[in-house]
């Protein structure tokens, strides 16, 4: 990413088609916003990414002052920012070259498209100004969600769309407020810049709340799962390494992002009826369940399935998909014995990811299943306890096989609920 930086750089500073006087004035002004807002970073929704609204800033110095100054005002303040963060030699390097190669990226088809620079006329500058949104935004939501796919194994379009796709309106409001600093700077110089400062700010703020909302209900769920868990012998962290074998499984067979979502979040919930104080006393029982505590235990997905349904946005395909996460491919299943089809996709995808995470944790019959063995029993289950089709994708998946591979883990010793898989294993 530096070489392709430094390269750009040296590209357009040969060939560049506008020839700015700039003012110290105005490159300082340019540089500290950029720094502020970037120093105020808040998190993507996916791993270690990071992303502001400092974009703007370098827009609008772009405009102003083509896109050599504009690039130098995006490294300077960017460089300073990440010193100040710590972030390291290697992060600084990448963030500050993949932000220079984006706004020379997008400064350079605005030039193509007949942009002025300054942009004296909004009318004359409009229709460039979109070229270099979308020049800027694909060059540096690539190379974000690119280097966070390659260091956390996840694919590149989940990760682009989650960071990306979740943000996408407010970045293309806020990338309106580039063209209007660039506009307002040419009039009244740096008091024009200030402004714009104000606005900024509060779309800053109103980005970073919905972040941080989601990121908070995203943990509320998971810290009641895992009190649920701490409560459960039957295992610990198993919601979530579920909830991340359905979203491979769902991942695999092609499903759109949103369903994907709603899969991996009712896998996380599927056992959050067992809160219920009714099901504390088996929970903590030691030996076999009595036919009564049985049938006691499978009312849990009903009380899952009521808990979901008090939070409005996951009422529908979620509620469904844990409701239904126990129901058999050929109808001997539970709650309302579902055959085939009939039963969500989520919840067919559900049963299977449960079931592999159990055959792939230690339980007082058995160690923990290799890969050959899971897939042996799923292969002998399919169309009575699992989907068919499923398995197939099931078998043929590479990040399946290596998830498994990867999920040697220990657990207490107690399984509550076998499935007809596990009663197989217990008889061997």
């Amino acid at each position: 990413m530096a070489v392709a930086a430094v390269f750009a750089s040296a590209y357009v500073e040969r060939y560049q088609l506008a020839n700015i006087a700039p003012s110290i004035a105005g490159l300082v002004a340019f540089s500290l916003i950029g720094y502020g807002l970037q120093v105020s970073e808040h998190r993507l929704s996916v791993g270690v990414g990071h992303g502001t609204i400092s974009f703007i800033v370098y827009m609008g110095a772009a405009l102003v002052f083509g896109p050599i100054l504009g690039a130098f005002v995006t490294g300077v303040s960017l460089l300073g920012a990440q010193l100040t963060l710590r972030k390291g030699l290697e992060k600084t390097t990448f963030n500050v070259a993949q932000h220079v190669l984006a706004i020379l990226a997008g400064a350079q088809l605005y030039l193509f498209f007949g942009g002025p620079v300054p942009p004296e006329s909004l009318n004359d500058a409009l229709l460039p100004f979109v070229a270099l949104v979308l020049g800027f935004f694909a060059v540096n939501s690539a190379a974000v969600s690119g280097v966070i796919s390659l260091s956390e194994g996840r694919r590149f379009a989940d990760v682009w769309i989650k960071n990306t796709g979740s943000l996408v309106a407010y970045h293309l409001v806020a990338s309106a407020l580039g063209l209007g600093i660039a506009w307002l700077y040419i009039r009244l110089e740096v008091w024009g810049i200030a402004i714009v400062v104000v606005p900024i700010l509060f779309l800053r703020h109103t980005i970073l709340i919905n972040v941080q909302l989601q990121e908070t209900n995203r943990e509320l769920l998971e810290l009641m799962v895992k009190s649920i868990e701490a409560r459960d012998p039957y295992t610990s962290g198993h919601s979530q390494r579920v909830a991340e074998f359905a979203r491979t499984l769902a991942r695999e067979i092609g499903l759109g992002f949103r369903e994907i979502d709603q899969i991996a979040t009712a896998a996380l919930l599927h056992d959050v009826g067992k809160i219920y104080e009714e099901f504390a006393p088996i929970l903590r029982k030691e030996g076999k369940l009595t036919d009564a505590e049985r049938q006691l235990m499978r009312t849990h997905v009903d009380r899952s399935a009521e808990l979901i349904r008090t939070i409005s946005n996951l009422r529908g395909p979620v509620e469904r998909y844990v409701r239904h996460h126990h129901e058999n491919y050929d109808g001997n299943g539970y709650p309302d014995s579902l055959v085939g089809d009939d039963i969500p996709l989520g919840a067919r995808i559900i049963m299977i990811a449960d079931t592999a995470d159990a055959m792939t944790t230690d339980r007082p019959y058995r160690d923990a299943l290799g890969y050959d063995d899971v897939t042996s029993e799923l292969q002998l289950l399919s169309g009575k306890q699992f989907d068919p089709r499923l398995v197939s994708t099931f078998l043929r998946s590479a990040s399946v096989r290596r998830l498994i591979e990867q999920r040697r883990v220990t657990t207490v010793p107690l399984m509550l609920e076998r499935s007809e898989s596990d009663e197989r294993l217990a008889a061997r």
